[in-house]
């Protein structure tokens, strides 16, 4: 068990990724796409499925010592979940693996994950076309994946949960009263001799329109409620805290 930890520790892993396609061997031309179908498929499920291609191993290294380090140095899966996995492939060296983390072994298999290598992904690799095969084998992955029980929150963990989030609408409702639509109402009230000034108990406090309704309307709150999509748009990728992989399948081409 020691030597084991004292090898484990010699591995030298790249920094973790900061999608969750990484292609060092400039192969992959749909690589944005396919980082948005993995980002959006861990805010469906909470697994998180990573592709990391290369074109060689880090020296001194199996592919099979990398796939479990890089498990548990990059933290894939959710935390106490192990749900994750790698998709790796080294194109010079002509040397692919799954690794499955712990929480995804009883639908990605062993067995599984030979069969989409060797089925699925080797043909097209086999052919020169690393781009179809690894799409081909990540569209394997995640549709024998969704067998499990996992179920996402709509985010990723990169993504801070929304400052707005758990607000009651009635709440809002409230706010928008007492700050939009009451200062509004007086206002058209005064213009229009509903309301008087001194009725207000003011000689002259809304003369000279200091609250112009094109002046209010740019004080609206939307832009404070404002759904942060566009920041919670993001794909990138931060690890879950998993700590455990060793299942999967090895193979080359």
């Amino acid at each position: 068990m020691l030597t084991l930890m004292l090898l484990l520790a010699a591995i030298v892993l790249p920094l973790k990724p900061a999608q969750y396609v990484t292609d060092r061997a400039g192969v992959l031309s749909n690589a944005a796409a396919l980082n948005t179908k993995l980002a959006d498929f861990e805010r469906q499920t909470s697994d998180q499925i990573l592709v990391y291609v290369d074109q060689h191993l880090p020296p001194d290294t199996s592919i099979e010592e990398m796939g479990s380090e890089a498990m548990r140095q990059w933290g894939v899966g959710q935390k106490g979940k192990d749900n994750g996995a790698i998709l790796f492939v080294f194109v010079a060296d002509r040397k692919m693996r799954i690794e499955v983390g712990y929480g995804l072994e009883g639908s990605l298999t062993d067995a599984k994950s030979k069969w989409i290598t060797s089925t699925v992904i080797k043909p097209e690799f086999q052919h020169g076309d690393f781009a179809r095969g690894i799409e081909k084998g990540v569209d394997a992955m995640l549709a024998t994946v969704r067998g499990e029980a996992y179920v996402g929150n709509g985010r990723t963990v990169a993504q801070a949960p929304s400052r707005h989030e758990g607000i009651p609408g009635w709440l809002i409702a409230f706010f928008f009263f007492w700050m939009v639509g009451l200062p509004a109402f007086i206002i058209i009230g005064l213009r229009r001799g509903w309301i008087t000034s001194g009725g207000l108990g003011h000689s002259s406090s809304y003369s000279g329109g200091s609250f112009s309704s094109s002046g209010w309307s740019s004080s609206s709150s939307s832009s404070s409620f404002s759904d942060s999509s566009s920041s919670s748009s993001s794909d990138s990728f931060s690890g879950g805290g998993g700590s455990g992989g060793g299942g999967g399948a090895s193979d080359s081409w």
